[in-house]
């Protein structure tokens, strides 16, 4: 009888030493969980002020239509020298009948 009695003691110190951890590892996750959706609600609620920020003054680049490349001056397609293409021609059909 003793015996069992100091066995129910054993356990019983067992499982309060386990419940005692699982509630700290509860308390400790849902205090990092809780921390996570603090970060992120921040992060957001950031980049949604930076858009409103963004759109209210806008910055003089992205007012002013951009240019397309034709229009640029100085950059007009370069003529090639068909001799240069005949070369580059043959380098790649040498490399692909070596590749083979």
């Amino acid at each position: 009888m003793i015996l069992k009695a100091h066995h129910f003691n054993i356990e019983f110190a067992m499982n309060s030493e386990i419940s005692a951890q699982l509630t700290e590892a509860a308390t400790l996750m849902l205090v990092g969980m809780g921390f996570v959706f603090a970060f992120l609600t921040l992060l957001i609620g950031g980049i949604k002020a930076i858009e409103l920020f963004c759109l209210k003054f806008p910055s003089a680049q992205t007012a002013a239509p951009a240019q397309t490349r034709k229009t640029l001056p100085g950059n007009q397609p370069h003529k090639t020298d068909p001799a240069t293409v005949a070369a580059i021609s043959a380098a790649i059909h040498l490399h692909r009948q070596s590749t083979k």
